[in-house]
């Protein structure tokens, strides 16, 4: 089975259910809607902490998060997103992949 990978806060986010989307710098995507997913920690094994269901896969630009999105995303803030890929040289019209998803 494919895996979806987080660090340590977003998985404790994701098992809470207070994250349900993240966003991806992948070229293309790497999961499919409908399908269901480890969701592990980073790390070497990884650790699969949940399954997960994509629910909704698209691309958006950086500056295109909004408030709503940036809650699902377990962060404060718009800012507070836009920073953290800002830091990995993204551009406010760089494209992420939105992934959405629910806890199976």
């Amino acid at each position: 089975m494919a895996l979806i990978t987080f660090g340590s806060k977003s998985a404790e986010q994701v098992k809470a259910g207070k994250k349900t989307v993240t966003f991806r710098k992948w070229p293309q995507p790497r999961v499919k809607v409908g399908e269901v997913y480890d969701a592990t920690k980073m790390g070497y094994p990884p650790v699969k902490f949940a399954k997960i269901k994509v629910t909704g896969l698209r691309r958006l630009k950086l500056r295109e998060i909004d408030a709503k999105l940036a809650r699902r995303d377990g962060a404060d803030s718009p800012s507070e997103v836009k920073a953290y890929w800002s830091k990995q040289g993204f551009k406010s019209t760089d494209e992420l992949w939105l992934v959405e998803f629910e806890l199976t």
